[in-house]
């Protein structure tokens, strides 16, 4: 099943950078941890291009003691951050890790050819009877209108939904839905992706 989790990052980190091609998206939450159950981390820096088992998702979740979800959080991480330079904070269960969600907040720079420009993520998994289900929701703003940005979504991409005035597109190959929200002359992109593991 890790296999598959692997294949989906992969494809994840296809869309939106550069030129627009790493955002992707689909909606999931982790709301059963309660603050007082949760513990931050000290801000972890990693550069782009940080293989998966280098990654402060996972050697977070190591430390914390998350077994079941750790492969998919990692996963869902490096998928989330790629190509950028990042700060992170991990929080989870104090008392039974394993047993419930543990959950990161990034804060990207991206310095691509492309793209330059700053980003924040959440990224979540959440042990389900004997796996895990994840998933992140990246916010980035682009200098073009969505119509422009509507150009550099994957061929075959759909317009799924008009929300408000914000284009919601299924992107092509299962690759998740992106939100493009129109802030004047420019785009933000409102990107979630899942899997499970």
């Amino acid at each position: 099943m890790f296999a598959v989790v692997v294949a989906s990052a992969v494809v994840l980190s296809f869309y939106f950078y550069p030129p627009l091609g790493r955002l992707v998206a689909e909606t999931a939450s982790a709301q059963s941890q309660a603050p007082v159950e949760s513990k931050p981390v000290e801000n972890k820096v990693a550069p782009a291009g940080t293989a998966a088992g280098e990654t402060p998702f996972e050697k977070h979740a190591n430390q914390a003691g998350v077994r079941t979800c750790a492969k998919v959080f990692a996963a869902l991480g490096q998928a989330l951050t790629l190509g950028s330079t990042y700060t992170e904070q991990t929080q989870w269960n104090t008392s039974s890790p394993d047993t419930h969600p543990v959950q990161a907040i990034a804060g990207m720079t991206y310095d691509l050819p492309d793209y330059k420009a700053q980003a924040a993520g959440v990224v979540f998994a959440s042990p389900i009877g004997q796996g895990c289900e994840g998933g992140f929701v990246r916010v980035a703003p682009f200098q073009k209108t969505c119509q422009e940005i509507v150009q550099t979504l994957p061929k075959g991409s759909v317009l799924a939904d008009n929300l408000s005035n914000s284009m919601l597109f299924n992107l092509a190959n299962d690759g998740g839905q992106a939100l493009l929200v129109p802030t004047g002359n420019a785009c933000v992109v409102v990107s979630v992706a899942r899997m499970a593991g």
